[in-house]
């Protein structure tokens, strides 16, 4: 007969099924969210275990309780299609899937058939017809954007199914979504070698540049003219369809030209704060990223190169310049003219890679 003992940080819980294993904590306070022995998860089979990056999970016999301390996150993953779907992407295993953590409980759907679990970087929805699949990144905007499953897409029927770089395609019972499955911003940007770029390889830490959380360390101060910060230093690197180098936003042209000081020209060049928000230059690394990867821009100055997104959903284009001889950002803007400072709005459109 199952037993249980109580002590002062939890309780241990034994059956004969599944051994004793402690429960406590996070993992406590969810298992009792679900029920504890009586409810889905049923007993624990595992005690805690520790994951690479310092999170927890713990197994049980019916599901699985995931808990990130660094990111507050902690829910229950139940067994099934969806908890299969996951562990088949990698789950948390090193390198494993771009979902990350779940972020809630999973649930039915008010159809009364579809199950679905929502993650750090995603979803995966379930249905009996159609099988378990995971949504992410532009596709599930777009999709999102339509109503999920109760829109005119329904469900999804297949996996993301890469089309050209960056981009997929992914059916639906009714139609097909194309965009990206990664919109995470901490895995478009490639660490690059310092040797890549004399202005990289110059800085103090002897580390590439981290666009985004460069963000009070480097970009401030470049927008804000402080005299002792490089115009050459490397605010960040993209990579880019179809050029074999990297393509690096520098300090001088990006206070001279993208993020402009109002009290000195009159202008905010192309961001409409300023300085930049940490937002703003959030947005405008995501859509010049996208944007370096998608059409060909015909309307160029001799020597540079030019990417388009003619993006249809929102009505807010794209267009981002480059030179690949001196591996250096032109400019760039993300609606229909050139003074356009609609970033937010950019990154919001990305359903599409181009029209």
């Amino acid at each position: 007969m199952p037993e249980f003992r109580e002590f002062i940080n939890g309780p241990i819980y034994w059956s004969a099924a599944t051994g004793a294993h402690p429960v406590v904590n996070s993992f406590l306070n969810r298992w009792g969210l679900n029920g504890y022995e009586a409810g889905r998860l049923h007993y624990p089979t595992t005690d805690e275990i520790v994951l690479p990056d310092g999170g927890r999970r713990q197994e049980f016999q019916d599901g699985v309780i995931y808990v990130a301390f660094q990111n507050a996150v902690g829910s229950a993953l139940v067994n099934g299609p969806l908890r299969d779907k996951y562990n088949a992407l990698g789950g948390l295993t090193p390198g494993g899937s771009f979902l990350g953590y779940p972020t809630e409980d999973q649930k039915g759907l008010p159809d009364g058939q579809g199950q679905m679990d929502r993650f750090q970087n995603g979803v995966i929805y379930s249905h009996p017809t159609h099988g378990a699949h995971a949504v992410s990144g532009t596709i599930l905007q777009d999709w999102a954007g339509a109503g999920y499953e109760t829109s005119t897409y329904g469900y999804p029927t297949g996996d993301p199914v890469q089309t050209a770089d960056i981009w997929y395609d992914q059916q639906f019972q009714n139609g097909t979504l194309a965009g990206t499955i990664v919109i995470n911003r901490d895995l478009y940007w490639p660490l690059v070698s310092p040797a890549a770029s004399p202005s990289v390889a110059a800085r103090q830490d002897d580390d590439p540049p981290i666009p985004g959380e460069n963000y009070e360390s480097d970009v401030l101060p470049c927008v804000e003219y402080d005299p002792e910060f490089d115009g050459e230093e490397a605010l960040a690197a993209f990579k880019v369809r179809g050029v074999s180098g990297i393509i690096y936003v520098y300090c001088e042209r990006f206070r001279q030209h993208m993020a402009t000081n109002p009290y000195i020209n009159g202008n905010s060049g192309h961001f409409s704060n300023y300085p930049p928000t940490r937002d703003d230059w959030y947005n405008f690394l995501s859509c010049t990223f996208h944007t370096f990867n998608a059409e060909t821009y015909h309307d160029v100055d001799p020597g540079n190169f030019g990417r388009q997104r003619g993006n249809t959903s929102t009505g807010v284009k794209s267009v981002s310049i480059g030179n690949e001889s001196n591996g250096s950002f032109v400019t760039g803007w993300a609606g229909d003219n050139t003074s356009s400072s609609k970033w937010a709005g950019c990154v919001a459109g990305l359903a599409k890679p181009w029209a």
